[in-house]
C-alpha cells in the first residue's frame, strides 16, 4: 500500500471516536452520534462502560451499611406484599446474607446488563425485519441499545446518592414519587411506580437510534415504544395492585 494511501486511512482510525466519546455524544447529540454508530458499530466498548459503571455503581451502595439495611428493607417489603410472614428466624438469616449482597449485585450487573441489551435489540431487530420489511445489520441494532445504555450511567449518578440520603433501594425517579398522597399498593400508585423517567428518555435515544438506522422518522417509533411501555406498566399495576390488595 502507497504512503499516498495509508495516510487517509491512518488519520480516518484515528479520528474515530472511542465508546466514551459515543456515549457522551448519544446524551447531547443523538442523531449525529447515532449516524456515525449505524455506519461503524461498535459494542463491546460501549457495553462495558455501561457495564462497570453499573454494576460498580450498585456494589458501592451494597458495600454501605445503610445500603444493606435499606435492600433488606426492600425484600422484606416485597415478601409481605406477596403474603410471606418474615418471621425472626429468617430475619436474621436474611440479614446474614446481606454481606454478599454486593456481590451478587456486581455479578447479576455483569450478567444482567449485556444479556438484557442483546433480548433487547434482538426483538427490535426481529419486529423491524417481519413486521416492517426492514434489514439492517444485527450487530448495528446491538450497538444502538448499547450505546443508549448511557442513560443508565446518569441515573446510577442521580439515584444512587438519594438512596443513600433517603436509606431506600426505590426509585425516586419514578411518576409515583411526584404523587405521594397515592395509597401504597394501589392500582393508580403501582402503575405509576412501574414508570420511571430515566427509562422514558431512554426510550427516546433508542428511538432515535432506530430511526437513524431505518432511515425512519423518530416519532412514529418513540410513540409506539410508549405505548407499548404504558402497556406494560398497566400490566404491572395491575398485577402488583391485586397482590397488594
Amino acid at each position: 500500500m502507497s504512503d499516498e494511501l495509508r495516510a487517509p486511512m491512518q488519520q480516518t482510525a484515528a479520528a474515530e471516536p472511542g465508546p466514551i466519546s459515543r456515549l457522551f455524544g448519544v446524551l447531547f447529540a443523538p442523531r449525529k452520534t447515532y449516524e456515525t454508530i449505524v455506519r461503524a458499530p461498535k459494542v463491546l466498548g460501549a457495553l462495558m462502560v455501561v457495564t462497570l459503571a453499573v454494576a460498580g455503581g450498585a456494589g458501592v451502595i451494597l458495600s454501605t451499611e445503610v445500603g444493606q439495611q435499606a435492600a433488606l428493607e426492600q425484600q422484606l417489603d416485597a415478601m409481605e406484599s406477596f403474603g410471606i410472614s418474615v418471621n425472626d428466624e429468617m430475619y436474621t438469616q436474611m440479614e446474614r446474607q446481606m454481606g454478599n449482597a454486593v456481590y451478587f449485585s456486581i455479578g447479576g450487573a455483569a450478567i444482567g446488563i449485556p444479556l438484557l441489551g442483546l433480548v433487547v435489540a434482538g426483538v427490535l431487530w426481529s419486529v423491524c425485519y417481519v413486521v416492517l420489511g426492514a434489514h439492517a445489520p444485527f450487530k448495528a441494532m446491538f450497538a444502538v441499545v448499547a450505546h443508549a445504555g448511557v442513560v443508565n450511567i446518569v441515573q446510577q449518578a442521580f439515584v444512587l446518592p438519594l438512596n443513600y440520603a433517603r436509606g431506600a433501594m426505590n426509585s425516586p425517579s419514578t411518576l409515583a414519587a411526584f404523587f405521594p398522597m397515592l395509597e401504597e399498593s394501589t392500582f393508580a400508585q403501582s402503575t405509576l411506580a412501574a414508570v420511571d423517567l430515566f427509562i422514558v428518555w431512554q426510550l427516546f435515544i433508542v428511538a432515535i437510534g432506530v430511526g437513524v438506522l431505518y432511515g425512519r422518522h423518530t416519532g412514529p417509533i418513540a410513540t409506539t415504544f410508549y405505548v407499548l411501555y404504558a402497556l406494560i406498566a398497566t400490566g404491572i399495576g395491575s398485577v402488583l395492585s391485586q397482590i397488594g390488595g
